[in-house]
């Protein structure tokens, strides 16, 4: 789907076009379960996050000003973003991305098995070690991670998320960045040690 495309949706679905409004839905929900399951690495906990983060897409649809051709995209992951930190304030328990290539498994609704998501989790030993790592970093780094580097946004929209301007953005990803490599580098020496 392209940028005008997009748009025109959005106006539709802001004049209460449930149909428009469900274009939208089909497009974006793959790839936003796609996140909130890298995020949570829980299924049924992606799934909530999804849906709550529809609900509030389609609450606050018609505050939503579209300001470039990526501005939906940022919107639409920055109430993903909020989502996923408020999930780890209530509960707590912190787990961290977890990349699963996405040739491996097919994240449309019908076809996401959580045994086959769990088997990938389990065994695979980099996922592992790039988990012990991010934990350890603050949250803006570890959504900058997620963002830039994980779902492969842009820095315009990136920014837009973490509500900092482009230039500190793409500093912030560098020391994440470095920071993660730091850590994961020390993870490894204990672990070899070990």
């Amino acid at each position: 789907m392209n940028t005008q495309e997009i748009k025109n949706l959005i106006e539709k679905a802001k004049d209460k076009d449930s149909q428009a409004f469900g274009e939208l839905f089909d497009f974006y929900y793959p790839k936003i379960l796609n996140y909130t399951l890298r995020s949570t690495t829980n299924l049924d906990n992606a799934k909530d996050i999804t849906s709550n983060t529809f609900l509030k897409a389609l609450q606050g649809l018609e505050k939503f000003e579209w300001q470039t051709d990526s501005s939906f995209n940022a919107w639409i992951y920055k109430i993903a973003t909020n989502e996923i930190n408020q999930f780890f304030r209530k509960n707590k328990k912190y787990q961290s991305i977890i990349k699963i290539e996405e040739k491996d498994l097919d994240l449309s609704d019908n076809n996401l098995h959580s045994k086959t998501i769990q088997a990938a989790i389990e065994n695979d030993e980099y996922l592992k070690v790039i988990n012990r790592s991010l934990i350890k970093m603050n949250r803006t780094y570890q959504d900058i991670i997620r963002l830039r580097y994980i779902e492969d946004l842009s820095y315009e929209e990136v920014s837009r998320i973490i509500g900092k301007n482009e230039s500190t953005t793409r500093v912030y990803c560098m020391r994440a960045k470095d920071k993660l490599k730091e850590l994961i580098e020390k993870d490894n020496k204990k672990f070899l040690e070990n």
